[in-house]
């Protein structure tokens, strides 16, 4: 059922994108932390510590401490539902608020407001409860098979169960909204989620997308496809990218925070739209050698050089990856972050590369081959400039001082 047809959720989703138009605080290093349970959060840059016993709790403050998001794990078994979680930790802090349930993962999960008040002060924000899987049950007694579980549902072992609390004062809620939304877009429950859509992502747009439309989309060689195509899903990457682009403004003054800041806003961006375009590139595995990933990179790279060079100077100035994959448009950042997605699903391994000195972007690729090479953590990637059609591995001479680039790696491996 839509999002959009149940009145209650209708009012709870209403309050998320209207928090998503909402200005983040001034000051917010990166970071990905990982965990023993598996889980993975990319936390917002300059984030500190706060109290957690770093096994079952954890929380973490901005650094004007301003707001705090909380992780707290619980066994599994300890609760019955998502439903059950968020109840009790509503009760715990006398918290008021709607709740609504989705699917994140394969997994039940809920999304609830938060309105309760802490040291007299009345605090506002938001909260999601992932509840774990359970293994497959089983066989009966009796020694006759158990019925298998679906495809991909059913783990080894039993899972636990997450609540994401991000919260901030009442009086600061909106000077706080993005940034809240953000740090609980940030989790990930395991490292195959690292290239899915993050939990508020899912909510607000169930996860994977009703593609009713078909549009077409060319591919390297000069021929085209006509693939699956979904105006919701792509407005919801636009306004993941546009959240995230807030976010990334609130640093530009920062002399020491903004350059984790700037690769955050990339990796969430990846997060987004990667496994959205995980039908295209199946479609360029179709038409690319497989055994030669330099020639599969020079062919992409050309492809990204065909687009028609336009930025988006009104709003964010990026091109989200699905429109620039479908409408052949986009920026440096732009093409080199499709370039990544695709090549990165086939195989190869990419680093973005961004210059804050020579106001660019390019991508670096693992692949055998002569020419420049950017070198970045312990390996020497093959450059990438996508907007100049140049040939793999040249790069201008103006802008051929490595010191002065960043290298990004867009997914964790």
């Amino acid at each position: 059922m839509s999002i959009f047809r149940s009145p209650g959720r209708f009012a709870l989703v209403a309050l998320v994108l209207l928090a998503l138009c909402l200005l983040a605080p001034g000051s917010a290093c990166a970071k990905q932390l990982g965990s023993d349970f598996g889980f993975i959060v990319d936390m917002p840059s300059g984030f500190i510590p706060g109290e957690g016993d770093g096994k079952t709790k954890f929380s973490y403050a901005d650094p004007n401490e301003g707001m705090e998001f909380d992780i707290r794990v619980y066994e599994p078994g300890r609760y019955a539902s998502a439903e059950a979680m968020a109840a009790d930790v509503a009760t715990r802090l006398s918290s008021t608020g709607d709740t609504e349930p989705f699917p994140y993962e394969g997994r039940k999960a809920v999304l609830s407001e938060l309105s309760f008040t802490l040291n007299g002060a009345p605090q506002k924000g938001y909260a999601i409860f992932i509840q774990g899987r359970a293994p497959p049950p089983a066989p009966p007694a009796d020694g006759s098979p158990a019925a298998p579980p679906p495809p991909g549902l059913a783990p080894p072992h039993p899972e636990p169960s997450y609540a994401l609390l991000a919260f901030s004062s009442a009086g600061r809620f909106d000077a706080y909204a993005d940034l809240i939304l953000s740090c609980l877009d940030s989790f990930s429950i395991d490292r195959a989620a690292l290239r899915a859509p993050g939990p508020l992502s899912q909510y607000l747009l169930p996860w994977p997308p009703e593609r009713k439309a078909t549009k077409s989309v060319s591919l390297p060689g000069g021929t085209s496809a006509d693939l699956p195509w979904s105006d919701e899903e792509a407005a919801q990457e636009a306004g993941t990218a546009n959240r995230e682009y807030r976010v990334l403004a609130s640093y530009e003054q920062s002399q020491d925070l903004w350059i984790d800041a700037w690769a955050r806003f990339y990796r969430m961006v990846y997060r987004e739209s990667a496994a959205r375009l995980d039908r295209l590139s199946l479609e360029f595995s179709r038409v690319l050698p497989a055994n030669d990933p330099t020639e599969t990179a020079r062919r992409v790279l050309a492809w990204v050089q065909g687009f028609v060079y336009q930025r988006d100077e009104k709003g964010i100035d990026f091109v989200t990856p699905l429109h620039a994959a479908f409408e052949g448009r986009g920026d440096c950042d732009s093409r080199a972050m499709l370039m990544a997605i695709i090549l990165e699903r086939m195989g190869i391994d990419c680093v973005l590369m961004l210059s804050r000195e020579y106001s660019h972007a390019m991508l670096g690729v693992d692949v055998p081959g002569g020419g420049q090479r950017f070198p970045w953590n312990g390996k020497n990637y093959l450059v990438a400039e996508t907007t100049a059609k140049v040939g793999l591995g040249m790069i201008a001479a103006s802008q051929a001082d490595f010191t002065k680039w960043l290298g990004v790696e867009l997914e964790l491996r």
